[in-house]
């Protein structure tokens, strides 16, 4: 880790680090999914992980939300 951020992490709150910490390693094995099949959206694959383990309801309920906002940005 560089020093900037290395200072970046130390101001972070525990519950930030805790949050950080598990999500890190998502983002690298989308990243590794994505290197192996070009032209696919590392977002999108990390959406996938990071929803893997929810209930069909929960990520109907999480893509309709998101789908909500995103209307209103437009």
């Amino acid at each position: 880790m560089s020093p900037e951020e290395r200072e970046r992490w130390e101001q972070l709150s525990a519950e930030q680090r805790a949050f950080v910490s598990a999500r890190e390693p998502l983002w690298r094995r989308a990243h590794e999914i994505v290197a192996q099949h070009p032209g696919v959206d590392v977002s999108d694959v990390y959406h996938v992980l990071v929803t893997w383990n929810q209930t069909p309801a929960e990520r109907l309920g999480r893509a309709l939300r998101r789908g909500r906002l995103l209307a209103r940005a437009r």
